[in-house]
């Protein structure tokens, strides 16, 4: 039926409603044969109790791109900036350098330094992965072995994504021997419910503060990653 109106009194119509033609909002689908199980897990939490949450543990992995180049370096200044800028009305300037976004394909692209990290008593601790490593089964035993007595020392109980290497008979066992247990219930498509993925996010905003003007080794970037965990 709008085609049977003009846009100004389209737009004006939306004003009113208390509406701007804003970015629209990063948001992920989940598959409705997920949806079930990720309710019935929320219900779950829901009404437990906040003693037992504390004894909660959570860990995952993320990664981070270091520039190889100065163009990929430029699009990282940009990213850093964010995706708003004050622009005219009138939208003339919008083939102006600065007021372009980094290129949509900015986060695959450098030299990947993957992290592995764990979230317990409201502290993030983290291990970074030797240029090359990819996480495995025999890499996640020798972390769990290693780390997570320190890590998960206040905690019963871990939440953890579905990767193979994380499930596997191996990292159970390992799991098992370090007096932890996988929460019951966690739903398969559950990402964004791994509390650890905010810390990422905020380590991430800290980064893009701190990011250097020129190109950043992997020696150096690693110096700063661990100062942004400390603040």
């Amino acid at each position: 039926w709008t085609r049977g109106v003009g846009d100004s009194l389209l737009e004006d119509r939306l004003h009113e409603a208390g509406l701007k033609w804003l970015r629209r909002r990063r948001k992920t689908i989940v598959e409705p044969k997920y949806i079930p199980e990720r309710l019935a897990y929320c219900e779950k939490v829901k009404y437990m109790r906040q003693a037992t949450l504390n004894t909660w543990g959570y860990t995952d992995g993320t990664v981070f791109y270091l520039d190889r180049t100065v163009e990929e370096n430029v699009h990282t200044q940009r990213a850093a900036l964010g995706g708003w800028v004050w622009r005219h009305t009138d939208a003339r300037d919008a083939l102006i350098q600065d007021c372009l976004g980094p290129s949509s394909y900015k986060k695959g692209q450098g030299a990947p330094v993957r992290v592995w990290g764990g979230l317990a008593g409201g502290v993030l601790y983290i291990h970074v992965l030797d240029e090359g490593e990819v996480m495995n089964e025999e890499l996640y035993v020798e972390l769990i072995e290693e780390k997570f007595s320190v890590w998960f020392s206040c905690c019963n109980y871990l939440v953890q994504d579905f990767e193979k290497c994380l499930r596997c008979e191996g990292s159970l066992l390992a799991l098992e021997q370090e007096g932890l247990e996988l929460v019951e219930g966690y739903p398969r498509c559950s990402q964004d419910f791994n509390a650890i993925e905010n810390c990422w996010h905020l380590l991430r905003e800290r980064l893009k503060a701190t990011l250097p003007v020129g190109l950043e080794g992997r020696t150096a970037f690693i110096a700063r990653l661990n100062k942004a965990l400390q603040w």
